[in-house]
């Protein structure tokens, strides 16, 4: 990963100090102090203006033990100290060979670390096989569908189970706009209004919550970096074969040539979703949403049998 560094010669924009951040899209020169400074009152507006997280609220937090489930671990819990609520994490073992060990050992000495209770599910245990065996057995499936697909079952499932009425997600603004970018090209709008708050109450789901959706991929991790927080930077093995990261390469490229790309994407989504959200209730290009529960697991789906018991069924 690149970082956005300041020439030597620059100074922080607030206060004349060294800069070591410069922010193209600004375009603003930071110092390390200011820099987590406006990193930490960003994620705190992002609570606020939305209201992401109501007094008493008990939020099951997805910690995988990368940078951004680390960094929200931290904001979560300093936040506490302003906003009473329960915090609780649940990381999801997917069995990764070489890969989510690492992690893993990331998760619980942070969780120690803040006094988080944290509750480990694997694939394994759930399902009766890891990542890497189901694929063994059945070549057709790609890993990132699966993995997603295991992996929202199980976080919905576990937040339930920890009384959790909010589970918080680590998506950065870059995953928010590559989210947009796919599903626009695989022509699928309504993916886009499930991607934002939930329609209508399910006791059975538990919405989700993404308090780092305006951060840079890059601002988050120089704000680890700066925090000194000892995570790994190491990308899941399977990662290379997904669209998600062609999209991110060409994302980055344009990053990098029109400062601001990112931050745009996002906000048209924004704008795109209030439109699509007055539509949904007279139906949204001829369909109409429609959350279910799956025969099998009883769990939300929009389908009779949900991707997660399809997927089990095959093995």
């Amino acid at each position: 990963m690149v970082f956005p560094k300041s020439p030597k010669s620059s100074v922080c924009s607030k206060c004349h100090a060294p800069a070591a951040v410069f922010l193209a899209y600004a375009p603003t020169h930071l110092c390390g102090h200011h820099f987590m400074e406006m990193f930490e009152k960003r994620f705190r507006k992002t609570i606020r203006e939305l209201g992401l997280i109501k007094k008493n609220s008990t939020v099951a937090l997805a910690l995988s033990g990368g940078k951004d489930s680390t960094v929200l671990l931290h904001l979560l819990s300093d936040l506490q100290r302003s906003l009473p609520f329960k915090l609780v994490a649940i990381t999801i073992d997917e069995g990764i060979a070489n890969y989510r060990s690492k992690t893993l050992i990331v998760a619980k000495r942070e969780c120690k670390k803040l006094r988080v209770p944290l509750r480990v599910v694997s694939f394994k245990k759930e399902s009766g096989k890891k990542l890497d065996e189901i694929l063994r057995a059945d070549k057709s499936l790609l890993p990132c569908s699966v993995c997603g697909v295991f992996r929202r079952h199980l976080l919905n499932k576990s937040a339930k189970e920890a009384g959790a009425n909010l589970l918080a997600i680590g998506h950065n603004l870059d995953d928010m706009a590559q989210t947009v970018l796919m599903n626009l090209m695989r022509n699928e709008p309504l993916r886009l209004v499930r991607f934002g708050e939930p329609l209508a109450d399910d006791e059975k789901f538990v919405p989700r919550i993404r308090p780092l959706m305006r951060a840079p991929e890059k601002e988050v991790a120089i704000y680890a970096m700066l925090k000194g927080f000892k995570v790994t930077f190491t990308e899941c093995p399977y990662a290379h074969s997904a669209l998600r990261q062609e999209i991110r390469n060409h994302l980055n490229e344009l990053e990098e040539k029109y400062p601001g790309t990112k931050i745009r994407i996002f906000n048209s989504f924004v704008t795109m979703d209030g439109w699509m959200r007055k539509g949904i209730g007279n139906g949204f290009a001829g369909q109409k949403f429609k959350r279910s529960h799956c025969k099998t697991c009883g769990e939300p789906s929009s389908a009779e049998e949900c991707a997660y018991c399809g997927i089990i069924s095959k093995l």
